[in-house]
Protein backbone atom coordinates (compact mmCIF):
# COMPACT_ATOMS: atom_id res chain seq x y z
CA UNK A 1 0.00 0.00 0.00
CA UNK A 2 2.87 2.03 0.71
CA UNK A 3 4.56 1.87 -2.60
CA UNK A 4 0.61 2.42 -4.40
CA UNK A 5 0.17 5.57 -2.30
CA UNK A 6 3.78 7.06 -3.18
CA UNK A 7 2.86 6.34 -6.58
CA UNK A 8 -0.72 7.77 -6.48
CA UNK A 9 0.86 11.01 -4.71
CA UNK A 10 3.55 11.75 -7.43
CA UNK A 11 1.09 11.13 -9.96
CA UNK A 12 -1.03 13.63 -8.38
CA UNK A 13 1.39 16.08 -7.92
CA UNK A 14 3.11 15.55 -11.64
CA UNK A 15 -0.51 16.21 -12.90
CA UNK A 16 -0.66 19.29 -11.67
CA UNK A 17 -3.14 20.30 -9.62
CA UNK A 18 -4.65 22.86 -6.56
CA UNK A 19 -3.80 24.95 -3.60
CA UNK A 20 -7.46 23.56 -2.76
CA UNK A 21 -11.02 23.22 -2.98
CA UNK A 22 -13.23 22.72 -0.20
CA UNK A 23 -14.76 19.41 -0.28
CA UNK A 24 -12.58 17.04 0.39
CA UNK A 25 -9.74 15.84 3.05
CA UNK A 26 -6.37 17.84 2.60
CA UNK A 27 -8.06 20.45 0.27
CA UNK A 28 -9.00 24.00 0.68
CA UNK A 29 -10.27 26.34 -2.31
CA UNK A 30 -8.60 30.00 -3.08
CA UNK A 31 -10.40 31.12 -6.50
CA UNK A 32 -8.01 31.92 -9.37
CA UNK A 33 -5.74 35.22 -9.56
CA UNK A 34 -5.23 37.59 -11.72
CA UNK A 35 -7.82 38.31 -15.23
CA UNK A 36 -7.99 34.15 -15.17
CA UNK A 37 -11.97 33.03 -15.77
CA UNK A 38 -11.67 29.26 -15.24
CA UNK A 39 -14.59 26.67 -15.83
CA UNK A 40 -12.96 23.68 -14.29
CA UNK A 41 -10.55 24.14 -11.52
CA UNK A 42 -8.57 20.74 -10.89
CA UNK A 43 -6.87 20.72 -7.23
CA UNK A 44 -4.23 17.84 -5.71
CA UNK A 45 -3.36 17.42 -2.48
CA UNK A 46 -0.41 14.91 -0.36
CA UNK A 47 0.29 15.27 3.12
CA UNK A 48 2.48 13.12 5.62
CA UNK A 49 2.81 13.00 8.98
CA UNK A 50 5.66 11.41 11.01
CA UNK A 51 3.13 8.55 13.06
CA UNK A 52 2.81 7.31 9.23
CA UNK A 53 -0.23 8.39 8.07
CA UNK A 54 0.15 9.66 4.54
CA UNK A 55 -2.80 11.01 2.28
CA UNK A 56 -3.27 11.75 -1.13
CA UNK A 57 -6.52 13.84 -2.94
CA UNK A 58 -8.05 15.16 -6.20
CA UNK A 59 -10.82 17.26 -6.72
CA UNK A 60 -12.79 18.56 -9.97
CA UNK A 61 -14.62 21.63 -9.51
CA UNK A 62 -16.71 22.68 -12.31
CA UNK A 63 -19.21 26.11 -13.25
CA UNK A 64 -21.74 24.57 -15.61
CA UNK A 65 -23.07 28.06 -16.48
CA UNK A 66 -20.07 30.80 -16.39
CA UNK A 67 -17.21 30.87 -14.54
CA UNK A 68 -15.65 30.25 -11.35
CA UNK A 69 -15.50 34.37 -10.59
CA UNK A 70 -19.29 34.42 -10.84
CA UNK A 71 -21.77 33.03 -8.43
CA UNK A 72 -23.39 30.37 -9.38
CA UNK A 73 -24.23 26.30 -9.59
CA UNK A 74 -21.58 24.47 -8.93
CA UNK A 75 -20.41 20.32 -9.48
CA UNK A 76 -17.84 18.70 -8.05
CA UNK A 77 -15.73 15.25 -7.76
CA UNK A 78 -13.33 14.24 -5.39
CA UNK A 79 -11.09 11.54 -4.26
CA UNK A 80 -9.15 10.41 -1.48
CA UNK A 81 -6.54 7.49 -1.15
CA UNK A 82 -4.37 6.72 1.84
CA UNK A 83 -3.22 5.19 4.77
CA UNK A 84 -3.00 5.30 9.04
CA UNK A 85 -1.66 3.57 11.49
CA UNK A 86 -4.59 2.12 13.60
CA UNK A 87 -5.97 1.63 16.49
CA UNK A 88 -6.34 -2.49 17.18
CA UNK A 89 -6.39 -4.47 20.01
CA UNK A 90 -3.20 -6.42 20.37
CA UNK A 91 -1.77 -4.92 17.15
CA UNK A 92 0.69 -2.50 17.69
CA UNK A 93 1.60 -2.66 14.04
CA UNK A 94 -1.81 -2.58 12.54
CA UNK A 95 -2.37 -0.25 9.57
CA UNK A 96 -5.51 1.09 8.00
CA UNK A 97 -5.69 2.04 4.72
CA UNK A 98 -9.20 4.14 3.01
CA UNK A 99 -9.74 5.29 0.03
CA UNK A 100 -13.30 7.79 -0.67
CA UNK A 101 -14.55 8.52 -4.01
CA UNK A 102 -17.86 11.74 -3.72
CA UNK A 103 -19.96 13.30 -6.20
CA UNK A 104 -21.58 16.75 -5.31
CA UNK A 105 -23.56 19.79 -7.06
CA UNK A 106 -23.32 23.33 -5.13
CA UNK A 107 -23.94 26.71 -5.13
CA UNK A 108 -21.58 29.37 -5.15
CA UNK A 109 -21.84 33.43 -3.82
CA UNK A 110 -19.10 35.44 -5.18
CA UNK A 111 -18.55 38.70 -4.01
CA UNK A 112 -15.93 41.74 -4.79
CA UNK A 113 -13.28 39.94 -2.02
CA UNK A 114 -14.81 36.37 -1.07
CA UNK A 115 -16.55 33.12 -1.91
CA UNK A 116 -18.69 30.98 -0.03
CA UNK A 117 -19.81 27.57 -1.88
CA UNK A 118 -21.74 24.81 -0.42
CA UNK A 119 -21.97 21.13 -1.55
CA UNK A 120 -23.71 18.02 -0.50
CA UNK A 121 -23.86 14.90 -2.48
CA UNK A 122 -23.33 10.80 -1.77
CA UNK A 123 -19.62 9.20 -0.78
CA UNK A 124 -18.63 5.85 -0.99
CA UNK A 125 -15.60 5.27 1.31
CA UNK A 126 -14.37 2.11 1.95
CA UNK A 127 -11.77 1.28 4.96
CA UNK A 128 -9.85 -1.92 6.01
CA UNK A 129 -7.64 -2.48 9.18
CA UNK A 130 -4.35 -5.41 8.84
CA UNK A 131 -2.14 -6.45 11.57
CA UNK A 132 1.63 -6.86 10.24
CA UNK A 133 2.03 -10.03 9.16
CA UNK A 134 -1.53 -11.06 9.82
CA UNK A 135 -3.26 -12.35 6.74
CA UNK A 136 -7.14 -11.92 7.86
CA UNK A 137 -8.24 -8.10 7.51
CA UNK A 138 -11.06 -6.02 8.93
CA UNK A 139 -13.06 -4.50 5.57
CA UNK A 140 -16.20 -1.94 5.74
CA UNK A 141 -17.56 -0.17 2.56
CA UNK A 142 -20.54 2.21 2.56
CA UNK A 143 -22.44 5.09 0.86
CA UNK A 144 -23.70 7.77 2.57
CA UNK A 145 -24.11 11.45 2.33
CA UNK A 146 -21.23 13.98 1.80
CA UNK A 147 -21.59 18.00 2.78
CA UNK A 148 -19.43 20.60 2.05
CA UNK A 149 -18.69 23.91 2.82
CA UNK A 150 -15.83 26.65 2.22
CA UNK A 151 -15.25 30.61 2.63
CA UNK A 152 -12.30 32.45 1.38
CA UNK A 153 -11.71 35.95 1.71
CA UNK A 154 -9.12 38.95 1.30
CA UNK A 155 -10.20 41.51 4.79
CA UNK A 156 -7.64 43.51 3.01
CA UNK A 157 -5.22 44.01 0.15
CA UNK A 158 -2.54 42.04 2.09
CA UNK A 159 -4.25 39.63 3.86
CA UNK A 160 -6.01 36.31 3.77
CA UNK A 161 -8.68 33.72 5.30
CA UNK A 162 -9.89 30.79 4.75
CA UNK A 163 -12.01 28.02 6.28
CA UNK A 164 -13.00 24.34 4.68
CA UNK A 165 -15.16 22.24 6.17
CA UNK A 166 -16.83 18.09 5.18
CA UNK A 167 -19.05 15.90 6.82
CA UNK A 168 -20.21 12.44 5.60
CA UNK A 169 -22.45 9.96 7.05
CA UNK A 170 -20.49 7.24 5.56
CA UNK A 171 -18.38 6.30 8.77
CA UNK A 172 -18.56 9.87 10.32
CA UNK A 173 -16.15 11.01 8.41
CA UNK A 174 -15.24 14.96 8.61
CA UNK A 175 -12.08 17.38 7.78
CA UNK A 176 -11.80 21.18 9.10
CA UNK A 177 -9.05 23.47 8.02
CA UNK A 178 -8.66 27.26 9.14
CA UNK A 179 -6.12 29.31 7.49
CA UNK A 180 -4.72 33.20 7.78
CA UNK A 181 -2.62 34.42 6.31
CA UNK A 182 -0.73 37.89 5.05
CA UNK A 183 1.56 38.76 1.57
CA UNK A 184 4.96 37.20 1.53
CA UNK A 185 7.68 39.01 -0.17
CA UNK A 186 8.06 35.81 -2.20
CA UNK A 187 4.10 36.07 -3.48
CA UNK A 188 1.38 34.49 -1.86
CA UNK A 189 0.12 34.18 1.60
CA UNK A 190 1.98 33.33 4.98
CA UNK A 191 0.32 32.49 8.05
CA UNK A 192 -0.97 29.72 10.95
CA UNK A 193 -3.15 27.03 10.09
CA UNK A 194 -5.56 24.53 12.47
CA UNK A 195 -6.67 21.30 10.46
CA UNK A 196 -8.55 18.37 12.54
CA UNK A 197 -10.29 15.10 10.89
CA UNK A 198 -11.21 11.85 11.09
CA UNK A 199 -14.11 9.24 11.52
CA UNK A 200 -15.30 6.25 13.02
CA UNK A 201 -11.46 4.97 12.80
CA UNK A 202 -9.14 7.34 12.96
CA UNK A 203 -8.75 10.70 14.32
CA UNK A 204 -5.92 13.53 13.68
CA UNK A 205 -5.29 17.59 14.42
CA UNK A 206 -2.64 19.72 13.12
CA UNK A 207 -1.45 23.32 13.89
CA UNK A 208 1.36 24.78 11.71
CA UNK A 209 2.10 27.39 9.23
CA UNK A 210 1.53 27.83 5.63
CA UNK A 211 2.81 29.49 2.71
CA UNK A 212 -0.01 29.25 -0.33
CA UNK A 213 -1.33 30.98 -3.20
CA UNK A 214 1.79 31.12 -4.71
CA UNK A 215 1.99 31.60 -8.54
CA UNK A 216 4.12 29.18 -10.65
CA UNK A 217 3.29 29.67 -14.16
CA UNK A 218 -0.20 27.96 -14.99
CA UNK A 219 0.23 26.43 -11.12
CA UNK A 220 -0.40 27.40 -7.75
CA UNK A 221 1.51 25.91 -5.09
CA UNK A 222 1.18 25.41 -1.55
CA UNK A 223 2.94 24.32 1.57
CA UNK A 224 2.19 23.59 5.06
CA UNK A 225 3.95 21.79 8.58
CA UNK A 226 3.56 21.75 11.99
CA UNK A 227 3.01 19.55 14.55
CA UNK A 228 0.32 16.88 14.70
CA UNK A 229 -1.20 15.18 17.13
CA UNK A 230 -2.65 11.24 16.41
CA UNK A 231 -4.97 9.64 18.58
CA UNK A 232 -2.85 6.18 18.23
CA UNK A 233 0.53 7.55 17.83
CA UNK A 234 0.25 11.13 19.63
CA UNK A 235 2.83 13.64 18.73
CA UNK A 236 4.44 14.32 15.78
CA UNK A 237 5.18 16.22 12.97
CA UNK A 238 3.54 16.68 9.74
CA UNK A 239 4.10 18.25 6.25
CA UNK A 240 1.60 18.74 3.11
CA UNK A 241 2.11 20.35 -0.46
CA UNK A 242 -0.92 21.77 -2.49
CA UNK A 243 -1.50 22.42 -5.96
CA UNK A 244 -3.94 24.35 -8.27
CA UNK A 245 -4.71 24.86 -11.74
CA UNK A 246 -7.44 25.30 -14.40
CA UNK A 247 -9.13 25.79 -17.69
Amino acid sequence: MHRSFIGCAAALVTAGCPVAQAADWYTGAEPPSGPDAWIVAVDTSAAIASQGSQFASATVTAAPAGDLLTSGIRVRVDGLIGSYRAESPGAARAVGQQTDLAAMAGYALVGPDSVLTGFVGLNVRHDEVAQSGASETAARTGVGLKTALDYYARPTAFTMFHATGSYATTFNAYYGRVRFGVAALAGGYVGPEFTALGDDYYRQWRVGGHLSGMQIGALQLGLSAGYVHDHVRKGGLYTSLDLRTGF
